[in-house]
């Protein structure tokens, strides 16, 4: 599950650009976007793609400012202590800090984010639970319902073998949700716990 989520988290990111209005292009403070864009980790190629907003309302980007804005921003943002809580947001990382502090920040990044996508999928499991054990609720009411409005006896045995193989998979699914939840769980402490020892 992590894999696939991390992957689409990615790709949200780095496919989600700012688009500028023709105003914000005329009255924009390169350095302070820049700043802006370096503070919250966002791939540089954005430039371009502001670049290529403003162009079309007959304005160009003063990148020189905004690489500096940049910079500046990209220092506060990579920085270690950063990472976990970036990766438990479930926000993505998109490889924008330097060398050095890159392969650590991105294992810290991962370990929060193994953690958040963990935490997505036992509620996602919970959610799905409820939701089935609401339909074995409803099933028994609907039996009901159903013998109610019939006194033919193989119509009642008939409505009764239906909502008796309508029960057993929902119970058959419920154990299997059961049994995902316990795995997530188990799953989750681990990461919980490699996550601590970053901290």
């Amino acid at each position: 599950m992590i894999g696939p989520l991390a992957a689409l988290l990615a790709g949200a990111l780095l496919s989600g650009c700012d688009t500028m209005t023709p105003d914000e292009c005329r009255s924009a403070n390169w350095n302070d976007i820049g700043l802006r864009d370096g503070s919250a980790g966002k791939p540089m190629y954005l430039l371009e793609e502001r670049a290529k907003a403003c162009s079309k309302a007959g304005t160009t980007v003063d990148s020189a400012s905004y690489i500096a804005g940049r910079e500046r921003g990209l220092r506060s943002f990579c920085r270690l202590e950063n990472a976990a809580p970036l990766g438990l947001n479930g926000t993505a990382y998109a490889g924008v800090c330097p060398a050095p502090i890159d392969f650590e920040f991105r294992r810290r990044h991962q370990a929060g984010f193994a953690v958040y996508t963990l935490r997505s999928e036992i509620s996602g499991l919970d959610n799905r639970s409820e939701r089935l054990q609401r339909k074995l609720r409803e099933a028994d009411n609907d039996e009901s319902k159903q013998l109610a409005a019939t006194d033919k006896d193989d119509e009642r045995k008939r409505i009764r073998r239906e909502f008796d193989e309508r029960r057993r998979n929902l119970r058959n699914e419920l154990r299997d949700i059961d049994r995902s939840v316990q795995s997530a769980r188990d799953a989750l402490r681990s990461a919980e716990y490699t996550l601590d020892t970053l901290r």
